[in-house]
């Protein structure tokens, strides 16, 4: 299987929240606005209907479409802003909505494009800390509570895996990733699919290599269309729909490296203008997350110095695996390298315990975290 390729090399970095029954008192669907045009993530050509937006496997740290040159915008905060005025228009992050209620279905494949895994997130949300998070499927069982005393868990208690996160974020909050970006600019961009165009902001690092994040939009309207975010992945949005000037897309595709990645649907999609506490209250053997590492999630380096391989060793191709404990400020407080050479697990250990991490927050407070990182040479 062919496999993206990456132009610039970094050193190798590797990362590794139920469904819950209730009835709203009363519900009010989301509007359905017109939409005409369907984006795929797909070499094949667009047609009257279609946009199709070639797979990305490949990227030069610099970007440029059809001679066009991007109009940078260097307003100081401009990134961070525009990312506040995109959430208010798109997704369910904004907190100016009314409670709300979703459920997505989602599907899971692997390289060979294979279904692994199938489940349901639901979620019923009345803010920033008062919400509740259903995982079904046939690898995950859970339910987070959110409350003013802290997260609560029944159920599985490891963490939503990167693929289980993505299918809750990728609809409720698509600039999650851009808002980890540090130090990037924001530029405008049109690009042009046959006879269609969309109106794209194109993310790229201020200084030093990086791969550009893309956010693309309908010309006509503010609705979000297109993702290239983190990785090889790349998010289509279609069957856009409205819930209080909210644009939310309930068929999402996510490709990885051009292959089928993620399938998401949205069969339920509501406000809910009546809350009851009773509602998101956990029930007693529910457990509190507050004291506890979180484990497996997604955490973002900020600074990655590269090791210092033995010289015996700068010729050979190798990988060391190592586990780390990230602390609540960031910086990682312990690394013990796993399995690899173990020739060279000294200098991975002594490289990555200097690396630094965005801390990790859960309701807004940061929290430890356990991980794992893989180093290599090649």
């Amino acid at each position: 299987m062919l496999k993206p390729i990456v132009l610039f090399s970094f050193g190798p970095l590797l990362y590794s929240l139920g469904l819950f029954a209730q009835t709203p008192t009363t519900s009010n669907p989301a509007d359905r606005t017109e939409q005409v045009k369907v984006v795929v993530a797909t070499p094949d050509h667009s047609s009257d209907t279609v946009i199709a937006i070639p797979p990305d496997t490949s990227w030069t740290g610099s970007i440029a479409f059809r001679g066009s040159t991007p109009a940078i915008d260097q307003t100081p905060g401009d990134v961070s802003m525009w990312i506040q005025a995109q959430s208010a228009l798109n997704g369910l992050e904004s907190t100016d909505l009314n409670p709300w209620h979703i459920v997505i279905e989602y599907d899971q494949f692997d390289e060979d494009g294979d279904n692994v895994h199938s489940g349901v997130v639901e979620e019923f949300w009345a803010g920033p800390k008062k919400y509740k998070i259903s995982y079904k499927s046939d690898a995950l069982n859970q339910t987070d509570y959110a409350t003013d005393h802290g997260l609560f868990r029944l159920g599985d208690q490891r963490w939503p895996n990167r693929a289980e996160t993505k299918a809750r974020t990728e609809i409720i909050n698509p600039f999650s990733y851009a808002a980890t970006l540090l130090n990037f600019h924001k530029s405008s961009l049109e690009r042009t699919f046959g006879t269609h165009s969309v109106n794209c902001v194109v993310l790229e690092r201020t200084a030093g290599i990086s791969a550009p994040t893309q956010y693309c939009f309908d010309k006509d309207s503010a609705a979000l269309r297109y993702v290239r975010g983190e990785g090889w992945y790349q998010t289509v949005y279609n069957d856009i729909v409205s819930i209080e000037s909210h644009h939310v897309g309930r068929d999402v595709e996510i490709t990885d490296g051009g292959h089928p990645f993620l399938k998401l649907r949205v069969k339920n999609l509501e406000t809910i203008p009546r809350i009851e506490d009773s509602d998101f209250t956990p029930p007693p053997d529910a457990v509190n997350l507050a004291s506890q590492r979180a484990k497996g999630v997604v955490v973002k380096p900020i600074n990655q110095p590269f090791p210092e391989w033995p010289n015996s060793l700068r010729g050979q191709h190798f990988r060391v695996d190592v586990e780390i404990v990230i602390g609540k400020d960031g910086h990682v407080t312990s690394a013990h390298a796993i399995s690899g050479l173990s020739e060279a697990y000294k200098a991975a250990e002594n490289a990555i315990k200097k690396w630094v991490f965005q801390p990790y927050l859960v309701l807004g407070e940061p929290v430890e975290v356990e991980s794992r990182v893989a180093l290599s040479n090649n």
